[in-house]
């Protein structure tokens, strides 16, 4: 069992609303370097590994592309996929902010589906890239499935056909939307501070900072 850690609220996320500063941020990136590649490559290195060993995958990446040993399984595939569409993706992605705005589960749905082509990033891991653009939507992950009593197999898509596909995705949406994007951002930083995989994060504010910190660290 993880020892409960004492927080200071003030350092926490919610109470310094770290979603709304962080999220801003990894978006100018992004439109500064007109590319996704940086989002997509640190919601790679997320995924089965702890979040504070994502600046030393990125920066292994960043020497050695889709053939650095953190990029096993299809994780290589997913850079490399990036890498190739990314004029494409990005575009699509300022399309869909612009026309279609960051709220409705509409453009949320857009969204999750234009990165679910990424390969390895599933419905929840392609909500996250998402969230990241500045949609409300969120990343019900291990962790939060936990806070919500659910399991794994609720947010799996699973070989659907495109229609029940959307149709799952937009149901997501919509779950995510009963609390919104900020709450999730924000409780998800200050429920991981300090716990075994990332004890060098020990605040909230400081988990929610190093999401800005690995996407500016990815070369493109």
């Amino acid at each position: 069992m993880e020892n409960v850690i004492a927080l200071d609220w003030t350092k926490t996320a919610e109470a310094n609303n770290s979603y709304s500063r962080d999220v801003e941020q990894i978006m100018l990136v992004s439109d500064r370097k007109q590319s996704v590649v940086p989002v997509v490559l640190f919601v790679l290195t997320t995924i089965q590994a702890g979040l504070s060993t994502c600046k030393d995958q990125i920066a292994d990446v960043n020497k050695l592309g889709s053939k650095s040993r953190f990029m096993w399984g299809k994780k290589g595939d997913g850079l490399d996929y990036a890498k190739k569409h990314d004029a494409f993706l990005y575009g699509k992605i300022k399309h869909i902010q612009e026309n279609m705005g960051l709220d409705s589960v509409e453009a949320c749905t857009a969204a999750i589906e234009l990165f679910l082509d990424v390969p390895n990033l599933g419905m929840v891991k392609a909500a996250f890239v998402a969230q990241m653009f500045g949609f409300n939507v969120a990343c019900i992950d291990s962790h939060n499935l936990k806070r919500l009593g659910m399991s794994e197999n609720q947010v799996k898509l699973g070989k659907v056909k495109p229609a029940t596909r959307t149709k799952k995705i937009a149901a997501y949406v919509e779950l995510t939307q009963k609390q919104g994007s900020q709450y999730w951002w924000n409780t998800w930083c200050d429920y991981v501070a300090g716990n075994r995989a990332n004890k060098a994060l020990t605040t909230g504010d400081v988990v929610s900072r190093y999401h800005v910190e690995c996407v500016e660290l990815v070369g493109v």
